[in-house]
């Protein structure tokens, strides 16, 4: 998917976003503590409201593009209720009590109305439904039908990658290798919801090509490094998999548990960018976090390069990241009050004189309080 626009708001917390257009690549840039995380939170509760999360006091209108050019826009609110009245949101196991849905629509191509919804009843393309579940939306709970499962894989393509590597600790995990033999082509590794690591296995493991694309850009990144390949050690029917390294002129190879957070972190990008979902949508909050100058510079090059049809959406505040993002992609986020706003750089004349674009931005009043300037 990709989404164009976005608007939300959030009641419970005092808090909205004023509505912001996206292209394939937004980078967020402002002042610590304008509101650019929350924005990339708010993108991925649309994922989480679609998954059957309730989410307190919650509106939001988004519209996506599908990789079928399909366009839809989703609109929808949760009542609010005072946060000691209702369970806990990350108690997935209780409805009780929790946020009931106000209203929610979905559209297709800004004419057909697929779902209308109210607090009373849900009209399905104008028919009712039998009485559904009113903490969940529609999008969950028609998750089956034609109609709403390819919005809803759509939906679940929306990504907050973290800085850790494969994981928090090593990318040592165990697998059954009884699942390889569904999975043949490259095509059918790339569109399973195995998570990244265990796709970059299955490539490995089937010799794929792409492995070694990744395997091979890696090494430009890290030009000390020989070789990767993946260890397996058979236990209770299971394998345990682990990433490994080899670098020149050392004779063994290096665990993940040994391998630097940049590295791993290198890796990751580098996997995800070619073993991803086509139409996944990157949010990744400062990219720079844990990457050397050198893979800041290579993973944002791939990134601008990468021709598969993916969206980032990503905040940072380190130069060569934003002076390498075209300023026609910044989006300058400020904040007064409760509501977030984010703004085109052009209206500041950014990029239309022979100075610098990063170094008109960072003179800006906008850009070094935070507030918009009114």
């Amino acid at each position: 998917m990709k989404i164009l626009s976005f608007r939300y708001r959030d009641n419970a917390k005092k808090w909205e976003l004023n509505n912001i257009e996206i292209s394939k690549l937004a980078l967020l840039v402002g002042a610590s503590g304008v509101g650019k995380t929350q924005i990339l939170r708010a993108i991925y509760a649309m994922k989480e409201i679609a998954e059957g999360n309730s989410l307190n006091g919650v509106e939001w209108n988004i519209s996506f593009e599908t990789l079928e050019k399909k366009k839809y826009q989703w609109t929808g609110a949760f009542e609010t209720k005072d946060s000691s009245t209702f369970i806990d949101e990350d108690d997935k196991t209780n409805d009780l009590n929790k946020p009931k849905i106000s209203y929610e629509k979905l559209q297709i191509n800004n004419t057909e109305k697929i779902i209308d919804r109210d607090a009373e009843k849900i009209l399905f393309y104008g028919t009712p439904t039998i009485k559904l579940s009113p903490e969940k939306s529609v999008i969950n709970l028609l998750k089956e039908e034609d109609a709403i499962k390819p919005i809803f894989f759509e939906l679940m393509k929306i990504n907050f990658s973290n800085q850790f590597g494969f994981s928090e600790s090593k990318m040592q995990t165990f697998f059954n290798k009884e699942i390889l033999k569904n999975y043949n082509s490259i095509d059918e590794i790339i569109e399973s919801d195995f998570k990244t690591s265990i796709k970059l296995y299955m490539a490995f493991y089937k010799k794929h090509s792409v492995f070694n694309q990744i395997k091979q850009r890696f090494i430009e990144i890290f030009p000390t490094i020989e070789e990767i390949k993946f260890s397996e050690q058979t236990k209770d029917s299971k394998t345990l998999i682990d990433i490994q390294i080899k670098e020149y002129n050392v004779e063994f190879w290096i665990a993940s548990k040994s391998i630097s957070w940049g590295m791993m972190r290198t890796l990751k990008q580098l996997s995800e960018l070619f073993l991803c979902s086509e139409g996944t949508v990157f949010l990744i909050d400062e990219f720079e976090n844990s990457l050397g100058i050198n893979c800041i510079n290579e993973i944002t090059n791939d990134i601008l390069n990468s021709r598969r049809q993916l969206q980032f959406i990503l905040t940072s505040h380190h130069p060569y990241i934003i002076n390498s993002i075209n300023h026609h992609h910044w989006k300058l986020v400020t904040r007064n009050a409760g509501i977030i706003k984010t703004h085109d750089v052009a209206k500041f004349n950014i990029g239309k004189s022979k100075h610098d674009a990063f170094m008109q931005l960072i003179q800006l009043e906008e850009y070094q309080t935070g507030t918009e300037q009114l």
